[in-house]
């Protein structure tokens, strides 16, 4: 299943942008994008294409991504288990950045969450200020931290959570 992004929200008049899920079947340069991405946003500790494979063959993992003509312009990755989903890594290029795309990455991985479904968590580095304030967007709040969790620097991460009411 994929959407359009509205073009007002991407503030060019002439992109349009699909989210679609990526799945173990695809081809693996789309892994190999993803995983591209997702170091240039957050360094080595970014995923590995072998990983970003793994967890979109997994029944509860869940894998997408946007972009334009074959440019992946964003991900999100995550998974869901006894009620809960968890974001594991989020990541938009700078050339597409502020322009709505991991607001409607976040929504649209909600969407994929299955019924029952009631809290969301994520990390994210305590100095990440830009994605804090994402998050917080989104509705997520602080509940705790998580001490020394990063590497490349040291750093402790803020635990997220977001109160879902999807309903069986």
């Amino acid at each position: 299943m994929s959407i359009l992004v509205s073009a007002g929200m991407m503030q060019r008049a002439d992109m349009k942008m699909q989210i679609k899920r990526a799945a173990s079947g695809d081809n693996s340069t789309l892994f190999e994008a993803l995983s591209e991405l997702d170091r240039l946003c957050v360094g080595n500790e970014g995923w590995s294409a072998a990983s970003f494979e793994s967890e979109a063959a997994k029944e509860n993992g869940i894998v997408l991504y946007i972009g334009e003509n074959e440019r992946i312009a964003g991900l999100i990755c995550g998974y869901f288990a006894v009620g809960e989903g968890d974001i594991t890594s989020v990541a938009v290029h700078p050339d597409f950045r502020r322009k709505g795309l991991a607001l409607e990455l976040i929504r649209k991985f909600e969407e994929h969450l299955p019924n029952g479904t009631e809290d969301i968590f994520l990390e994210v580095r305590e100095t990440n200020t830009a994605a804090r304030s994402l998050y917080e967007k989104c509705g997520f709040a602080a509940v705790s931290v998580r001490k020394n969790f990063y590497d490349s620097p040291r750093e402790n991460a803020v635990v997220m959570k977001k109160q879902l009411c999807k309903e069986d």
